[in-house]
Parts: structure tokens; C-alpha cells; sequence
């Protein structure tokens, strides 16, 4: 398996013809999930 850097993956979306425009909102949708998910690991909705 090969490990590839945020840098690295965003140049081989450009290389594919990805807009960059998609690759931001990609980026944003990322960080929401990511943030989603740690709100759902904190210990207040384990009692639940």
C-alpha cells in the first residue's frame, strides 16, 4: 500500500482533470465529516 501526502494526492486529482474548485469543497466536506465524527466520540453521547 502506498502512503501519499495531502500535497501529493491534490496533484494527482489535477493530473485526473479534477476542477480545483472540487478538490476545495472535497477538502471542506473532509473536515465537516471529521469533525462530525469526533463530536459523536466524546464521552457525553456514550451515555446515551
Amino acid at each position: 500500500m502506498v502512503n501519499l501526502s495531502n500535497c501529493e494526492i491534490l496533484d494527482e486529482l489535477k493530473k485526473l482533470g479534477i476542477d480545483s474548485d472540487l478538490i476545495e469543497y472535497i477538502n471542506e466536506y473532509a473536515a465537516y465529516c471529521s469533525c462530525r465524527e469526533s463530536e459523536t466520540d466524546s464521552p457525553k453521547d456514550q451515555d446515551r
